[in-house]
């Protein structure tokens, strides 16, 4: 299996991890994770494989430990961009329905999707190559995340 398809499929579970994570702390309805594992599978394979092949080639000769670093800090970045242009249009939404609060939706969406990219990112790059000789694994991630956005199109 290619290193660079496990470390998207690794990172794509992780960041879901993060996700149940934050939805046992937020206090998010079960409903939430199916729509974050949506969204991760809409968004590995694009923004993700972007910032893994930008990563890759800013950290040629690095060590592991570095490169995973770097991978998260270009995660971070790219996560928390996505996640304020997607609440800034929920926040815009809102505010058409006369709601206040939209820059602290930004700010927490930035925070929360950022904080997920970059642990997907970080784990994605420093566990690829051993991910890649375990392709029953690798695929059971990608098959766990699907199960996961599946369950909000069926229930």
């Amino acid at each position: 299996m290619p290193v660079f398809a496990a470390g998207l499929a690794v990172a794509a579970a992780a960041m879901l991890g993060v996700q149940v994570l934050y939805m046992v702390l937020s206090g998010a309805p079960p409903a939430y994770l199916p729509f974050a594992a949506l969204l991760v599978l809409l968004s590995v394979p694009t923004a993700g494989a972007a910032v893994a092949w930008l990563g890759t080639r800013v950290t040629k000769g690095a060590t592991d430990g570095r490169a995973a670093l770097v991978f998260a800090g270009l995660g971070l970045v790219a996560g928390a961009l996505w996640g304020s242009l997607l609440a800034g249009g929920l926040a815009n939404q809102l505010a058409d329905a006369g709601a206040r609060g939209g820059g602290a939706l930004i700010a927490g969406a930035a925070l929360v999707v950022g904080i997920t990219a970059a642990v997907g990112a970080g784990l994605g790059r420093l566990t690829a190559r051993e991910a890649a000789g375990r392709p029953v694994l690798v695929v059971g991630l990608v098959v766990a995340v699907v199960l996961v956005a599946l369950l909000g199109f069926l229930g």
